[in-house]
């Protein structure tokens, strides 16, 4: 019970800071949106999850900002009573307590609940997964193993990061002496149908449309260039980590990793076989190519776990103390900041503005639907993702029929895929740009008119700025 106090109280708190503090959507957030508007089996980038979601909410709330974002802070809810529930299970009640508050608190997890992210979807199925595993290894049922499979099917439609999960089940299957699911008889299989069924749909989306998802994380990886071998990167991500999972806290899972103890202990080892593998590998990309800060965010599951159990065990709770109060502390910096600065009247430069990018859009879009009132019948083009995502739902009525500049031939993200501009499209259209000699677009139709220079303050030092032209009589991308 004072662990769901605790945590409807925070998700409380973050519910109406998304109804009262808006900041504009984020281009990633935008496009999830844009894709909630056609329910699919798949889309370019991501699988199908975050869109449904969006879709369903926004059925019920509207399409502002707080109701885009509101199911982040209710995913996060959940995954924490998950992780509490895991944790009475294999430990005691005050260890599942501290568990419930340090995830809930965690710097990843508050700014999560302020962003529509696949992140807030994949954890909760992570966390049913592992909370479902800890049932089976105590006694075997045909239910549980079905828990096993529809977190897997539901993580795997989130995020495929969701893979990590049973990489790290196999494993521990594997070097797992003491009591573990058999998997023989019917469960696994069990799991496994109701897995694949679930992932159904993006399979089929996947293998309708080449396996775009599929390709485009292999892309991202960016290993298809070669491995660059760049120590920076290894050490810029996992420097990171510190901010994503907490200093104190991501400081005291690893010392607990190190400890031979956590490892000749069945439920520590557990936990500690569903951070290692995933997050090795996480680290490994990075020094390979990249990888970004939240790429490893599963892993911090069973890693609050640990650490809170490690502290009760040992009574050493001043520690998570300190942890969630750090934490609180930053989240009050990065949600509570910005407002009360700029009510005292101080204008915050972009660097030191946590939602630096993600200011100056509606304003924008204001200004580009105020140019374009004249020109009914044009549809915008664009020629940047990030640009025709944001501007989409802040330029109203909404351009839905907007094209996207694709010179190539090759599609490189979901508009390029689903709206390029194609030869037989003549125009006329409203083209917007950020660059200042857009000269290999506009000299590719008949007639071109620059329109406006619009440029929107964001912050004392930094301004967003777009031209706005109209094109009409597209001759194709070459002669």
């Amino acid at each position: 019970m004072p662990a769901l106090l605790v945590v409807l109280v925070l998700t409380l708190a973050r519910v109406l800071w998304l109804g009262l503090n808006e900041p504009n959507l984020y281009a990633d957030e935008a496009q999830y949106w844009i894709w909630a508007q056609t329910i699919a089996g798949g889309y370019y980038s991501k699988p199908p999850l975050i869109a449904w979601t969006i879709a369903g909410f926004t059925a019920l709330c509207g399409e502002t900002e707080g109701c885009i974002r509101l199911f982040s802070p209710l995913a996060h809810a959940a995954t924490a009573l998950l992780l509490a529930a895991t944790a009475n299970r294999l430990f005691d009640r005050p260890t599942g307590f501290w568990t419930a508050l340090l995830y809930a608190t965690l710097p990843a997890v508050s700014v999560s609940s302020a962003i529509a992210s696949t992140d807030a979807l994949l954890l909760p199925a992570w966390a049913a997964g592992l909370y479902a595993l800890v049932r089976l290894r105590e006694a075997p049922s045909l239910a549980w193993w079905a828990v096993v499979g529809l977190a897997v099917g539901v993580g795997m439609l989130a995020k495929y990061t969701m893979a990590g999960f049973l990489l790290s089940l196999a494993l521990w299957w594997l070097v797992e002496r003491g009591p573990k699911p058999a998997l023989t008889g019917p469960g696994p299989w069990l799991a496994l149908g109701l897995a694949l069924l679930v992932l159904t749909p993006n399979l089929v989306w996947n293998a309708l449309h080449g396996f775009a998802t599929i390709r485009h994380v292999g892309e991202n990886t960016n290993l298809a260039r070669g491995a660059s071998f760049n120590l920076g990167e290894a050490a810029e991500f996992f420097g990171a980590q510190f901010g994503v999972f907490g200093p104190l806290t991501f400081a005291l899972l690893l010392w607990i990793l190190s400890r031979r103890d956590t490892w000749r202990e069945a439920r520590t080892r557990l936990l500690a076989l569903f951070v290692v593998p995933l997050g090795a590998l996480i680290l490994g990309q990075s020094f390979l190519s990249r990888a970004n800060a939240n790429w490893a965010a599963p892993i911090y599951a069973a890693g609050t776990i640990l650490v809170a159990a490690w502290a009760v065990a040992r009574a050493r709770t001043l520690l998570l103390r300190a942890s969630v109060a750090l934490h609180v502390a930053a989240a009050l910096a990065i949600f509570a900041g910005p407002p009360a600065l700029a009510a005292a009247g101080v204008d915050l430069p972009r660097r030191f503005d946590p939602w630096m990018r993600q200011r100056g859009y509606d304003v924008l879009g204001q200004a580009i639907a105020r140019e374009a009132a004249p020109h009914a019948g044009a549809r915008f083009l664009f020629d940047q993702r990030r640009d025709m995502a944001s501007l989409t739902y802040y330029i109203r009525p909404h351009p839905f029929d907007a094209r996207m500049w694709e010179p190539d031939g090759v599609a490189r993200n979901t508009f390029e895929q689903t709206a390029p501009l194609r030869p037989e499209d003549r125009g006329p259209f409203l083209y917007v740009t950020r660059r200042e000699d857009p000269t290999d677009v506009v000299s590719r139709f008949d007639r071109a008119e620059r329109l406006a220079r619009l440029v929107v303050p964001t912050h004392r030092d930094a301004a967003l700025r777009y031209t706005l032209w109209r094109l009409d009589g597209f001759r194709g991308y070459r002669d």
